[in-house]
């Protein structure tokens, strides 16, 4: 029996599986527009990612401490998850989250979770919170009395006699011994 090959059945499987891989399931990409934000006392501390997915999305949570905050609600008056927007790019989307009024106690780190049916992806960031600064004024107390000129300060003039040379021997006795063996060593 002889096989014959047909170069158009050939041909459209090559396409077949061209077509097939191009619809390879991938893992969604997460990116932090800012990792690492700065929030201040009293201020109100705005994150946002950009995530694609192709196949789209099923599910995208922020995660903070022990919390779960799902896109498009309001958490009482201290968070709000605003809704997954479309972004211009095909398959990608927005998200934000605020957390309306940072203090120190608010635990510092907070994630995204997106998954599709291709995998899972995060973005992390990481808080830098920062105390304000605060001017301190001349004064002493509330009758604007100012302060006055700090006083000179005198340093002690080192003893020049062999008093201080026994250390100073040492100290240079043991920098040469530590250069020799790195570079003995090297």
């Amino acid at each position: 029996m002889r096989i014959v090959q047909f170069p158009v059945v050939d041909a459209v499987a090559v396409a077949v599986a061209v077509v097939l891989g191009s619809l390879q399931r991938r893992a969604p990409t997460v990116v932090a527009r800012n990792s690492t934000p700065v929030a201040y006392p009293g201020s109100p501390l705005h994150l946002a990612v950009e995530f694609c997915a192709n196949p789209p999305a099923h599910a995208a949570r922020w995660l903070h401490g022990d919390r779960v905050y799902t896109p498009g609600n309001q958490y009482g008056n201290t968070v709000l998850a605003y809704g997954v927007t479309d972004l211009p790019t095909p398959y990608c989307k927005e998200a934000r989250l605020t957390y309306v009024s940072m203090h120190e106690r608010v635990p510092r780190t907070f994630y995204f979770i997106v998954s599709s049916p291709g995998g899972v992806a995060e973005a992390i960031f990481k808080v830098n919170f920062t105390m304000r600064y605060r001017t301190i004024a001349n004064a002493i107390d509330d009758e604007e009395e100012e302060l006055s000129e700090p006083e000179e300060i005198h340093f002690p003039v080192f003893d020049s006699s062999n008093k201080s040379r026994p250390l100073t021997t040492y100290l240079s006795l043991l920098i040469y011994s530590i250069a020799f063996y790195l570079y003995r060593t090297c």
